[in-house]
């Protein structure tokens, strides 16, 4: 099993390791990451997150069969966020996150391309979804830099609110990506 997935200048995607446990408990354990993720509940649950490690782990396995598939960023050797893609059996919903120290630098929008271009080189599908909270202006707009367009409005659930909050949701076509702009 290949570790590395991809790499940018500055960044390399990974297959998630157990070993991240900690690394993801300090990142996702603080309120402002976790209120604008769906499945991620506050204070963060370390056993979900064992159980999510271990699950994302086994994804890597076989991909052709795997429900979700996790890429972890690392930034000179450390772990500073993720980008998920879900219903991988379906149209895949895209789903990211970086730890605060990492915000407005960057980094997103260098390390989705290169997981979207990851799917798209190896998988058929021709279309991502994504849903962004519509108070989370930074996520919105590093996916219409990428060339994501918006379909509608829809409520995202948040698991550290315990509530459904008003979200943007946004479609990505394999013939509008263009990958390295």
């Amino acid at each position: 099993m290949i570790e590395a997935l991809a790499t940018t200048d500055r960044l390399v995607l990974r297959i998630p390791r157990l070993s991240d446990l900690e690394t993801c408990a300090r990142l996702l354990g603080d309120y402002e990451v976790a209120k604008m993720l769906a499945r991620v509940a506050y204070p963060y649950d370390m056993e979900a997150g064992k159980a999510y490690l271990a699950n994302a782990v086994k994804n890597w396995g076989d991909v052709r069969i795997a429900p979700e598939l996790a890429f972890h960023i690392d930034r000179e050797g450390e772990m500073i966020g993720c980008i998920g893609f879900k219903k991988l059996q379906e149209t895949p919903e895209l789903g990211y996150w970086l730890g605060r120290p990492f915000w407005g630098m960057g980094y997103m929008h260098e390390a989705l391309p290169a997981a979207i271009n990851w799917v798209f080189e190896n998988t058929s599908h021709d279309l991502i979804a994504a849903e962004a909270m519509t108070e989370n202006p930074a996520s919105l707009k590093v996916m219409d830099r990428i060339g994501f367009r918006t379909v509608g409005e829809v409520g995202c659930a948040s698991a550290a609110r315990e509530a459904t909050l008003p979200a943007i949701r946004k479609e990505l076509q394999r013939a509008d990506f263009v990958f390295g702009l």
